[in-house]
């Protein structure tokens, strides 16, 4: 049995379960702090449904579906039920068109509707244009209309629609954005779809609910009000969590719904604890404990610092990691198996590229439509030397006998139709002699050798080189130098005139090798020692501010009106923020604040942990020990 399984009940999961097995109930919520064995609750409530129900789903063709928000968490909990068929686990894309798949009519009229309604939108919007709008939108709006207009003349003869990542009304292929604007839409507009859902699915339940899509909560909803008699829906979450603007926070309950509270907490040391309930203080009424017993729970130790706002502050956050390990009272901040066990969080990417020596190739792509290709590490400019020539350089140093291998992948001169007629052995001298060049150019690094070393595999047969690349390897003739070169065009020039060595960081950071994540990137994960950094001037990122959230600057006019009708603002955002920051550590956090005003920074401090007294390290401090065990 799986290890979920195996976790004893707590009384929260027991709760769910008397839920489940009342048929008056059509709907729950359970809120669920860091740490509380989220996914173990569903993963226990799903295994009820089977075992209570399932006889009867298989003989109704029916199932329990679980949404879930991403791939991985749909394999992880379809792991957990060893894939037992009862449960449908699929993400919302995925879950939205499995029920309108079957419908091709019905896709095609709202391809239609949909459409035309966004055809007359993009014509009113290039109509409109001011004079003072450039040629190039006006020509990317009509290239735009061009293409929806030819997509929609050839919606009739397509014989069935698809599902893609981007729309091609013409081929047949329906978006991302088409799937949870139409499926949700269909839903509330037609009774049969509402039937569909809860004859097919009578239970759905939904994970890290408050990231969900609003739209696609509102139509569930529409189900579990107007099919109250056979169905039920969960929603499992934190609205605490929530840290994407397009989530919708906390479920708002019918009158029927019965909400839970996992209080529990498994994973925090009591101090850290202390933290996470202080900033959870003014977010909802949720008190965490821990969920170990006595004799497992242990103190942890947090510790605050407060650093100038100046252009010592990344020499100083290595002096205070170091100051850490040596002052730690219970041995934290120590490698593990040689390896540093430290999580620095940080505020967004550029804070990791900057720190990691990769911010001019951040640089490049950001502003882009690549941005987010690039932080994910799939941009596809790159992938000659994220797919090829870093892993390629690597085996050379370090472990020749994967060398061979790995050519036999990725070379072209090395495939079977290149070798017919010619003499292996001078094959491999050449690709002996072009990998000591490209290993020369990783080495040395400086201005364009990025376009080096592109040229140089290409060169000696290395890699096979995407042909769009192929304008950019000259430099003198390289797109991207007048005003009117599209913004992707700039960003492939910027990215040849880097340095190649930016991007030995810039693969460690993608393949979380180096101890550097964002704050947004670690939700769900855990580490042993986490180090928060807080620095709203090298963040640039107006959806947060942590010197906001501590009083050190003021809220705008227009946060302190959203703030007085109950909405959410830049402290309610940023409060959540530092909470999935400071809930992932299981042993020793630090939280840096990088401030303009320290005295002050020092004083808001004080007040927040006023009722849970931690020590506040200044740069002083921290500098004065440095210079101590330098004279040592």
């Amino acid at each position: 049995m799986n290890r979920r399984l195996l976790n004893p009940d707590t009384a929260s999961d027991l709760e769910v379960r008397r839920i489940l097995d009342d048929p008056k109930i059509s709907g729950f919520t359970m809120i669920a702090g860091a740490g509380s064995g989220k996914t173990t609750s569903l993963v226990k409530a799903l295994d009820h449904v089977i075992a209570t129900r399932g006889k009867k789903f298989l003989a109704n063709r029916q199932q329990v579906a679980c949404v879930t928000y991403t791939e991985i968490a749909k394999q992880e909990i379809e792991g957990d039920l060893a894939h037992n068929p009862i449960a449908h686990v699929a993400t919302i894309h995925s879950f939205l068109w499995t029920l309108i798949e079957p419908f091709q009519l019905d896709i095609r009229l709202w391809v239609q509707e949909y459409g035309a309604e966004r055809l007359a939108q993009l014509e009113s919007e290039l109509a409109g244009l001011s004079s003072r709008v450039g040629p190039k939108r006006r020509a990317e709006l009509s290239r735009s209309i061009a293409r929806l207009r030819n997509g929609l003349a050839r919606v009739d003869t397509v014989t069935r629609f698809r599902y893609g990542v981007a729309r091609s009304y013409g081929e047949g292929i329906v978006g991302h954005d088409d799937i949870l604007r139409m499926v949700p839409e269909l839903i509330v507009r037609k009774p049969l779809f509402t039937r569909v859902v809860s004859r097919r699915f009578p239970l759905v339940f939904v994970d890290e609910s408050q990231d969900t899509f609003e739209r696609f909560v509102r139509c569930l909803r529409h189900v579990a009000i107007e099919e109250r008699d056979h169905f039920c829906l969960g929603f499992f979450g934190d609205p605490m969590q929530k840290i994407y603007m397009q989530g919708v926070g906390d479920i708002a309950r019918e009158d029927d719904w019965e909400d839970v509270q996992k209080p529990e907490n498994f994973r925090s040391p009591l101090r850290i604890l202390d933290v996470i309930n202080g900033i959870r203080v003014d977010g909802d009424n949720l008190v965490q404990v821990s969920g170990l017993p006595r004799e497992k729970q242990r103190e942890g130790e947090v510790t605050y610092f407060v650093f100038p706002a100046d252009d010592r502050r990344m020499e100083r956050l290595e002096r205070a990691r170091v100051w850490l390990a040596a002052n730690s009272g219970i041995g934290a901040w120590q490698p593990l198996d040689g390896a540093d066990s430290t999580k620095i969080l940080v505020i967004t990417h550029r804070m990791a590229a900057r720190r990691l020596g990769f911010e001019n190739l951040y640089d490049a792509f950001h502003g882009s439509r690549l941005s987010d290709d690039f932080d994910e590490g799939r941009a596809w400019p790159l992938r000659p030397f994220v797919g090829t020539i870093l892993p390629l350089a690597e085996a050379a140093r370090s472990n020749r006998a994967a060398l061979l291998p790995m050519l036999r992948r990725t070379c072209p001169i090395l495939q079977p139709e290149a070798l017919v007629g010619t003499s292996t052995h001078e094959t491999l001298k050449t690709i002996s002699k072009g990998l000591d060049e490209v290993l020369g150019v990783l080495n040395t690094g400086g201005p364009d050798s990025i376009r080096r070393a592109l040229n140089v595999s290409r060169e000696y047969g290395l890699i096979e080189l995407d042909d769009r690349l192929a304008p950019f390897l000259i430099a003198d003739e390289a797109p991207g130098s007048s005003e009117e070169s599209d913004s992707l065009d700039r960003a492939i020039n910027a990215m040849m005139k880097c340095d190649v060595t930016e991007l030995n960081g810039y693969w460690s950071y993608i393949g979380q090798q180096s101890p550097y994540s964002t704050h947004q990137g670690v939700k769900g994960a855990e580490y042993k020692d986490v180090l928060v950094v807080l620095d709203d001037e090298e963040g640039r990122h107006f959806q947060f501010s942590y010197d906001k959230l501590f009083g050190l600057r003021p809220l705008s006019p227009a946060e302190r009106a959203r703030q007085s009708a109950g909405e959410d603002t830049t402290i309610d955002r940023t409060r959540r923020l530092l909470y999935v920051c400071a809930s992932r550590a299981t042993e020793a956090l630090a939280i840096v604040l990088i401030a303009d005003d320290v005295d002050a920074a020092i004083t808001a401090l004080n007040d927040f942990t006023a009722t849970r007294p931690a020590a506040i390290v200044t740069a002083e401090v921290v500098d004065a020990w440095s210079a101590a065990e330098t004279d040592r």
